[in-house]
């Protein structure tokens, strides 16, 4: 896919779509940063995309094309050839192990990256629920006779290979209508990889450092929130949660008694985490209706919302990483990424719920351009990752994670024997709520 290493990530979330295009630089045989060429922003229809899956493949594909128009301009690039995120609560998450009996001439023989790759091959078949296929095959150790935890097999002699696996999965339908979008938005337009959206994320805020060391990766994006664990660089636990930025606007909305855009714009605009350090007589003026006074909203009450939800969804994932079995094994602590973690303080609440060491993580290893600079923050993490992920692999020790992706049989015109490629073109919730009414605390004053 990457002409002179220029691979474009598209990744669709459930507000809006954001598109990067980038080249690998590299020092030898190794990338040790990318290059911004272009970039774009694009915000999808209320309901166009539900919890990362897309519903309206029309809005969606729509979406794109201005996104994916606006990038190429920017670039001087003609798109053909993408990388694309795919997320949702139908995305399962499951261990699983196999095995199987080398083809070798002698119990000497050694372990090939031919036999390694097979045997992550056939775990694209493994049984899972009807009308879900296998999208990723991610491995932990493996198992060479009766060697067991071996991290790198290859070179090693036996006669059985086995391993244990995370199978990502995803609801067949639902990744069709990504595929449908992209067909909408440009009939000509090829699916390089399709990746669940955390991995990239983490390929583009996290370093090989942390992985080694350990690393909890924690995204919170407007729908859900998703979390990855890094053990010894390897990927050891993925789960997602229904509780996001989207129900911190809600809180706001009800508390406040305003409307959602109002809400979400009075959380980015004066939104903190923390609320003990704010004064009790900051008043904010919210335009909430057309013809009506602004109605005057407190900014320690706006705090206290905020640092509530924070604060459930803080617990979660701490339970979560105590679920994995891996809480002391993350040295690094937690790095937090997503929309939601532009809100100020947000790390300081973390290291009080969580007693671990955080940082918010923005994209890494970008070269020094005014483009970088334009997307230096968590909303293109996801984006820029899945640009990495055509440069670098997710995991060196297998030729690849992704499944093949399977191009629309039917588009909408005739597409091209030969597909495009990237060139260069010629220069011319409410449970929680109840806990804050219940509240006796003068501080909190009216709504």
């Amino acid at each position: 896919m990457a002409q002179d290493n220029i691979v474009v990530g598209v990744d669709i979330g459930s507000t809006k779509i954001t598109v990067i295009a980038a080249q690998g630089k590299a020092t030898g045989s190794r990338f040790d940063n990318i290059e911004i060429l272009g970039f774009s922003e694009v915000l999808v229809p209320e309901g166009a995309v539900i919890n990362g899956s897309v519903e309206n493949i029309m809005q969606v594909g729509t979406a794109l094309r201005e996104a994916l128009a606006e990038a190429s301009s920017r670039s001087d690039l003609d798109i053909g050839i993408v990388n694309v995120s795919f997320s949702g609560s139908h995305v399962r998450v499951t261990p699983q192990s196999d095995g199987s009996i080398r083809p070798t001439s002698s119990a000497g023989d050694e372990v090939t990256q031919k036999d390694v790759d097979q045997l992550v091959d056939d775990m694209y078949r493994a049984k899972t629920e009807a009308n879900y296929d296998v999208l990723h095959v991610l491995p932990m150790e493996f198992v060479v006779d009766n060697s067991m935890g071996v991290r790198q097999p290859v070179g090693r002699t036996g006669i059985k290979l086995g391993g244990n696996f995370l199978i990502v999965s995803a609801n067949n339908q639902s990744i069709q209508r990504t595929r449908k979008s992209l067909v909408e938005a440009d009939p000509h337009l090829k699916c390089d990889k399709m990746i669940y959206a955390p991995l990239a994320t983490s390929l583009a805020v996290l370093d090989e450092g942390e992985m080694k060391a350990g690393i909890a990766m924690v995204d919170i994006g407007d729908h859900t929130t998703d979390l990855v664990i890094y053990s010894e660089g390897i990927i050891r636990h993925i789960a997602s949660f229904p509780v996001a930025g989207r129900l911190i606007t809600a809180d706001l909305k009800t508390g406040c008694g305003i409307q959602l855009p109002n809400a979400e714009k009075l959380k980015k605009e004066h939104g903190v985490a923390i609320s003990a350090d704010v004064p009790l007589n900051i008043e904010i003026l919210v335009n909430f209706l057309a013809g009506r006074a602004p109605k005057q909203v407190l900014k320690k009450n706006v705090a206290l919302i905020i640092e509530e939800r924070l604060k459930e969804i803080a617990a979660m994932v701490y339970a979560e990483i105590i679920k994995s079995g891996y809480e002391e094994h993350l040295i690094g602590g937690l790095v937090l990424t997503g929309g939601t973690a532009n809100i100020p303080e947000i790390e300081i609440l973390f290291e009080k719920v969580t007693n671990m060491p955080v940082r918010v993580g923005l994209p890494e290893r970008l070269a020094h351009t005014a483009k970088a600079d334009a997307v230096s923050n968590t909303s293109y993490s996801t984006a820029i990752g899945l640009a990495w992920a055509g440069i670098k692999s997710i995991d060196p020790r297998v030729k690849s994670i992704c499944k093949p992706p399977v191009h629309q049989s039917a588009p909408l015109r005739e597409t091209p024997t030969k597909p495009k490629e990237v060139k260069r073109l010629p220069k011319d919730d409410g449970s929680f709520w109840d806990r804050i009414i219940g509240r006796k605390d003068d501080s909190i004053g009216d709504y």
